[in-house]
């Protein structure tokens, strides 16, 4: 079992040294945006469910102790948060992660005047995956509403 741990330990750290990680050795495992889902709304607040897609490309399991996000309209930052659970991700594995982000819909009515003027708005998921002694970025945008 100690031998597990160093290995692993040593794999991390030079993880954490080589941004690239070392082909066919020890790569970064990379975070993506899966899906998002409206979990429930109230008068006051709403939930979402962001699904994140954990991809690790090793031949050994590695721990994500938790992640931590915000989520922005139009330039407004209607949440943030972060969710400090321990997973395992499995050797060669991708693993479907959802966190939930609530928002408040007072803030939300912030970036009304800009979806009005524009017929569109821009959206900003972002955060970092907690590996041990690495935190990896992840990052969705783009855009929703009438092109011209």
């Amino acid at each position: 079992m100690l031998k597990k741990i160093i290995f692993l330990l040593f794999i991390t750290l030079l993880m954490s040294a080589c941004s690239n990680g070392i082909k066919g050795v020890a790569e970064p495992p990379t975070v993506s945006v899966y899906g998002v889902k409206m979990a429930n709304m109230s008068l006051s607040e709403g939930n979402l469910l962001v699904a994140l897609r954990v991809t690790h490309p090793n031949a050994y399991a590695l721990p994500l102790n938790g992640l931590d996000y915000k989520l922005s309209l139009n330039g407004v930052e209607i949440a943030d948060g972060d969710k400090t659970k321990n997973f395992t991700i499995d050797a060669n594995q991708d693993r479907i992660i959802e966190i939930p982000v609530t928002f408040s819909l007072l803030t939300l009515l912030r970036t009304i005047p800009g979806i009005v003027k524009t017929g569109r708005f821009t959206y900003d998921l972002s955060g970092h995956a907690h590996f041990p002694i690495v935190n990896l970025p992840f990052q969705r945008t783009g855009k929703v509403g009438a092109y011209r």
